[in-house]
């Protein structure tokens, strides 16, 4: 992956500044895509769309905000079609961490409502792997996960995530919400049947960063969040 690096200003001093960070995506599916059914379509749509998508990270050491940053151009696709596209990579929202208050804002549409879903910052049990590679320069370290994208009932939405972090960049955030982990995430693969991953291809430390939580949305606990997915799919 072709990769642009623009230094502003030195890495001795670059904590105390903010960071701009553009992911894109890519995918590796395992299987064959189920055309006969409505989610092989948005899978579909997804392998060929996505990777034209620019999917950026704002963070100082403190808050991050990670949000979808090129929309699709193409108006022949419904706004609800492309919000499955976005939601097959986990990626039909936004994003807020702020560390000193432990909190975290997903921001997103559901059930044709647009929702806050606060929950606390350190969530995430990652296990730490003496495995090291570098992208685009960095020494990253590995770590997995175990996670389940839906409401935890529903064993086949178990996935594997494996995430290249770089402690030489000490900022504790990454892609579609994840994060906790001892430096920048620059590369996540969520492994399954229809894997995909989240790779870093470019870098800029700046100044005077501003980030601001969503404010628009009603506000909701995640476990209120989890049970009203469960209602809902019940419901089904």
């Amino acid at each position: 992956m072709r990769f642009t690096l623009f230094i502003l200003i030195s890495f001795q001093c670059f904590s105390q500044k903010g960071i701009e960070v553009i992911y894109k995506y890519e995918s590796n599916f395992k299987k064959e895509i189920p055309e006969q059914i409505l989610y092989g379509k948005f899978l579909k749509a997804a392998k060929k769309i996505l990777p034209n998508y620019d999917f950026k990270l704002l963070a100082d050491m403190n808050e991050s905000i990670y949000y979808l940053k090129k929309e699709l151009d193409n108006d022949a696709y419904p706004q609800e079609f492309k919000e499955m596209i976005l939601r097959t990579a986990n990626s039909n929202g936004i994003f807020y961490s702020d560390v000193s208050n432990n909190k975290f804002i997903e921001q997103k549409n559901a059930f044709g409502k647009l929702y806050k879903i606060i929950s606390d910052f350190e969530t995430f049990d990652w296990k730490i792997i003496n495995e090291y590679k570098k992208i685009s320069g960095f020494k990253c370290k590995k770590a997995t996960l175990n996670y389940n994208v839906g409401n935890k009932k529903n064993n086949n939405q178990n996935r594997e995530i494996a995430a290249w972090f770089t402690p030489e960049i000490n900022y504790p955030f990454g892609p579609i919400g994840f994060r906790g982990l001892p430096g920048l995430i620059l590369e996540l693969n969520v492994n399954w049947d229809y894997s995909y991953k989240f790779e870093m291809s470019k870098i800029e430390f700046v100044y005077n960063l501003e980030i601001n939580a969503p404010v628009e949305g009603e506000t909701i606990k995640l476990q209120d969040y989890e049970k009203l997915n469960r209602s809902a799919v019940f419901q089904k």
